[in-house]
């Protein structure tokens, strides 16, 4: 009996284990999930919606689980911990190594500062590019390396496997914050060391071009980086990569672009509407806006009545978006500037009709504050927005959240498509792609769920390397 039994038990031993071997087997031949992503990005459609199930396998685990970054961020009064202290930190923690970059440059005879963060890892997949990262209007690099309770954010888990430059236009980054919760009162800190006055900063407001943003934004990536790039702007920043095209980094952009909640240059604005159109809805948005000194404070209830920015992936809760909203704000309130310069909203949205006003505005501005600069010189640079090449491009791919109202969905595809097809007319034969994820996430899905997106976005790299 006692034999019989042993028999058995070994039979069926090796049974399990030839069923463990087998199935080990078959997992290894299936593709990884990245790779059902890839096949995703490869479809030459119009746009490819990319499944939940498909979105939701991607991602890649951190070293310590983001601790040690979540541990200084926690401590910092309003979570505005010093970028400079993460070079403290031991990269074998981090996956990667931290340094903080500050660059000072002139425009219109005055000195700006541009800062960023350099992350650097201690494994990089070979032959993927350095990804610089842009924010958008009223952000900062915060909203792109934690969210909004110091969880681990995008650029913690894209610099796992790439070069990856978190970036902050002037004015939007001071250190340890700003205290005062009156937003559309709030300095810039155009200059890193010091406290201006607010007479400065209604000076540096009325002069805030994009082409002050563009040209710090050339000179910190040429002064802390080399070899090939692809640079994402997100939002407000999506004008910048196109406009980088036309400048000396355009060889090492090599004619690749990856969008994500980046919609396109402002010069498409007028083509994909009547003229009519985008003069009237230029002249009512902006017709309330105060003059070009001053700022434009954000508050919770335009991020609530906005479907763009709030949705149920949000890392706030609440029982309406109102009261998401107003977490947000409260949880980014001292890091986050929560301010916009006039200048960056009609220059994003090509509102060249406005042209003449804003000319009268800058004059009147500088006039008043005593400035000597020189207004024909500024004026003469508003709307280069416009100007952005929109050929000489190789490979593009737009990456949206099915939430993201910038990618909203008319005639059945999404507005990127859209403009995906104009450059299609204007670079014949240039393979060109727009992914949409088919999951409730917004134009801040980086926020949302940082952990996938970085994934799909390193797969997206993958794509534009792909001869």
């Amino acid at each position: 009996m006692n034999s019989t039994r042993r028999f058995v038990t070994t039979k069926l031993r090796r049974a399990l284990l030839f069923l463990a071997v087998f199935a080990g087997l078959i997992a290894s031949l299936r593709a990884a999930p990245e790779d059902d992503l890839l096949a995703l990005y490869r479809t030459g459609t119009v746009f490819t919606a990319v499944p939940e199930a498909v979105f939701n396998q991607q991602g890649f685990d951190l070293p310590d689980g983001g601790g040690s970054v979540k541990a200084l961020a926690t401590a910092a009064p309003g979570g505005a911990f010093d970028p400079r202290k993460l070079e403290a930190i031991p990269a074998a923690k981090l996956g990667y190594r931290a340094k903080w970059i500050e660059h000072r440059y002139k425009v219109y005879g005055m000195d700006w500062d541009i800062g960023g963060l350099l992350l650097t890892p201690n494994q990089a997949t070979p032959g993927l590019p350095t990804m610089v990262i842009i924010h958008g209007g009223s952000s900062n690099w915060y909203e792109f390396y934690v969210d909004f309770f110091n969880n681990p954010g995008l650029g913690q888990y894209l610099a796992q496997k790439v070069p990856v430059l978190l970036l902050t236009i002037p004015g939007n980054y001071k250190h340890g914050g700003w205290t005062d919760n009156s937003y559309a009162e709030r300095i810039p800190a155009y200059l890193l060391d010091r406290e201006l006055t607010a007479q400065d900063a209604r000076v540096r407001n009325a002069v805030y071009t994009f082409r002050v943003v563009v040209d710090g934004v050339r000179q910190i990536i040429e002064k802390t980086t080399t070899g090939p790039l692809v640079v994402v702007g997100h939002s407000t920043g999506g004008e910048i990569p196109f406009l980088l095209m036309d400048t000396p980094l355009q060889s090492r952009m090599n004619g690749q672009f990856l969008g994500w909640g980046s919609g396109g240059p402002s010069a498409l604005d007028k083509i994909l509407s009547t003229p009519e159109e985008h003069r009237e809805s230029n002249l009512r948005r902006y017709s309330q806006y105060a003059p070009v000194q001053t700022l434009r404070a954000r508050s919770p209830g335009e991020y609530a009545y906005e479907s763009v920015y709030i949705g149920p992936l949000n890392p706030c809760k609440g029982k309406d978006k109102l009261e998401v909203a107003t977490c947000w704000f409260r949880q980014e309130e001292r890091r986050r500037p929560v301010f916009k310069q006039k200048l960056q909203d009609v220059e994003h949205s090509g509102a060249d009709v406005l042209l003449e006003q804003t000319a009268i505005e800058i004059r009147a501005a500088l006039r008043t504050n005593n400035s000597s600069l020189n207004a024909q010189e500024v004026i003469s640079d508003l709307f280069m927005t416009n100007r952005a090449p929109m050929t000489g491009y190789k490979k593009m791919i737009w990456l949206v959240g099915k939430l993201d109202g910038h990618a909203r969905i008319e005639n059945g595809i999404p507005s990127e498509a859209e403009i995906a097809n104009e450059f299609r007319k204007r670079n014949p034969g240039v393979p060109i792609r727009v992914a949409l994820f088919d999951l409730p996430i917004t134009h801040y899905a980086h926020v949302e769920r940082p952990k996938q997106l970085a994934s799909a976005m390193i797969t997206a790299l993958k794509w534009l390397q792909e001869k």
